[in-house]
């Protein structure tokens, strides 16, 4: 299996960066005044141990996502302007002022690449359109469903959610919901957010299991029949006639339960319905009160706040990027300030899981930070060299690597960390994407037929990339989660554009090794998930199509 690590060859060919002192930021108001800004510490002795790790970990993470401008916030991340240019929204929105409309809008899209020269014979733009093949399959899948719901009988449901669904998206206290639970076992379910959040608990509890590696799990054709599927249905139906009177406010458990329905609506590959839902939760986080209270159930409440605002923000950004929605207007990849508080007290099993949830966040930052570079700076600017910021972004994404935990750490085999494996197997997704990012613009202009001496080492970094990132994912190809639909179309993404590089003479020596096999790999891939929705029987139909061409023309 292909490395998407550097190599030491690589990575000794890159100039050591050079040491640099970092300072904390400074608010607008005393860099005009020359004053001081003074921080309000936290009380450290709050912490446990396993706490204080983690903050430690967290000051490491805001050293490395500084950016090397002489931006005075060094944690913010220059943003593409928003409805409201002079929008004071506090601790939790990004301080940058630098607001200037892109040159070229990002979309790293199947359909982008479909749009290419190289495919003009297909003809597959004409027919390939992701929005119009999920109008179609806009009715609910389940059946009749049954209002007598056994509350009493939901201790597994509940374990099987914060084992394998919440602990990517730690936003809840498991103690607090716990509350909830005798709350409703004592009155009934009701029509409130609380037995909304539950329902949703359970909804994701029936169909989430265990991720194994090289698990062949169960196909959607038996999937869409099941109970568990049902059942989950079942729970899910319910709590959706219960958002309505949730739109009207802006509380923490009402994001929450936005955030858990989107989320279920992804792992059943509904990324449309799954988007409304997300951007549904993160406007409830956008009305929260910012100021944070005195003493520890203050402190909490802002840092339950943070929690769901950034797992809000990072899925509603990743499914708009993906699904392209803003296309008729302008980009806006701005990311709150804050790296998010970990809870009051941090159990020391729970370690792995909230830097993970940091690492999580770093990456989704610094791949911002690479879109905002290379595809809104003016590469005609005698300031500005791609080359040179990708080799600057490189050593950043080293740095990431370097320091991720024991336990966390990509490309090292550790039988004893074998528990984390569904943690590594994530950071590596969105490690690749970052890389991919960071190699696009070469890679597109290498299927375009403009390779050079100075941008060839990228393209073929680019393309093999895009086979590393299949060979990586392969091990969770058919497991159901949050980003199964993701992994399907960045997968069957790369899979494009090996074959685009097929087809251009001068990139066929540029190819890795394995790139055939992993197209195929694909394509198994998609065979598998078909029946869940339309628009992965057009991605497996255009593939095919392609592979058939290929095989024809040899």
């Amino acid at each position: 299996m292909a490395d998407p690590l550097p190599t030491q060859s690589e990575t000794a060919d890159r100039p050591s960066p050079p040491k640099r002192k970092y300072s904390r930021p400074s608010c607008d108001s005393c860099v005009r005044l020359g004053a001081e800004c003074i921080y309000q510490e936290s009380d450290p002795s709050t912490f446990d141990p396993a706490s204080l790790a983690i903050l430690k970990r967290l000051d490491d993470l805001e050293v490395l996502i500084q950016t090397k401008t002489n931006d005075p916030s060094p944690l913010s991340l220059v943003e593409f302007p928003s409805t409201s240019p002079s929008d004071p929204r506090g601790d939790l929105s990004s301080s940058a002022t630098d607001r200037r409309i892109p040159r070229k809008l990002p979309f790293i899209t199947i359909e982008t690449v479909l749009e290419w020269p190289v495919f003009d014979d297909c003809n597959f733009s004409r027919h390939f359109h992701l929005l119009d093949a999920f109008e179609e399959n806009t009715h609910d899948r389940a059946g009749p469903i049954s209002v007598d719901f056994d509350l009493y009988n939901t201790d597994s449901l509940f374990r099987e959610f914060f084992d394998n669904v919440h602990i990517f998206n730690p936003t809840l206290e498991e103690e607090e919901v716990r509350e909830y639970v005798n709350i409703v076992r004592l009155n009934g379910i009701g029509w409130d957010a609380m037995s909304c959040l539950l329902l949703l608990i359970y909804a994701h509890g029936s169909i989430a299991t265990p991720f194994v590696k090289n698990g062949r799990g169960v196909s959607p054709a038996s999937f869409g029949k099941s109970t568990p599927f049902l059942q989950a249905e079942a729970y899910f139906c319910a709590a959706r006639k219960r958002m309505g009177p949730l739109l009207c406010s802006s509380g923490v458990i009402e994001a929450q339960c936005f955030f858990l329905a989107g989320a279920y609506l992804m792992a059943t590959l509904r990324p449309v319905a799954a988007w409304r839902m997300f951007v549904q939760a993160l406007a409830c986080c956008q009305g929260f009160s910012l100021r944070q209270r005195n003493g520890p159930r203050g402190q909490n409440e802002s840092s339950t706040k943070q929690r769901i605002y950034w797992t809000c923000f990072k899925s509603e950004l990743e499914l708009r990027l993906e699904l392209n929605v803003s296309q008729t207007g302008v980009l806006d990849l701005s990311y709150p300030i804050l790296f998010p508080s970990p809870p009051e007290r941090l159990k020391s099993k729970d370690e792995a899981t909230w830097y993970f949830y940091l690492a999580e966040i770093a990456l989704r930052r610094l791949k911002n930070r690479i879109l905002d570079s290379l595809y809104r700076h003016d590469s005609a600017s005698p300031e500005f060299t791609i080359e040179h910021a990708i080799f600057d972004f490189e050593e950043q994404t080293d740095a990431w690597l370097a320091s991720l935990p024991e336990t966390l750490a990509l490309g090292v085999v550790n039988p004893d960390t074998d528990q984390y494996e569904p943690f590594r197997f994530i950071l590596s997704g969105h490690f690749l994407d970052c890389q991919e990012t960071m190699y696009w613009h070469f890679v597109v202009e290498g299927i375009h037929g403009r390779v050079s001496s100075s941008n060839e080492h990228f393209v073929r970094k680019g393309l093999k990339v895009c086979v590393d990132r299949i060979q990586q994912n392969k091990t969770g190809f058919y497991h159901r989660h949050h980003g199964t639909w993701l992994m399907l179309r960045s997968c069957t993404r790369s899979a494009l554009v090996l074959l685009a590089a097929r087809r251009c003479v001068e990139l066929a020596g540029f190819l890795s090794l394995g790139w055939k096999e992993a197209v195929l790999d694909v394509t198994r891939m998609l065979a598998f998930w078909k029946d869940e929705s339309g628009d992965i029987l057009e991605m497996l139909n255009v593939l095919q199509a392609l592979l058939d061409a290929d095989d024809a023309a040899m």
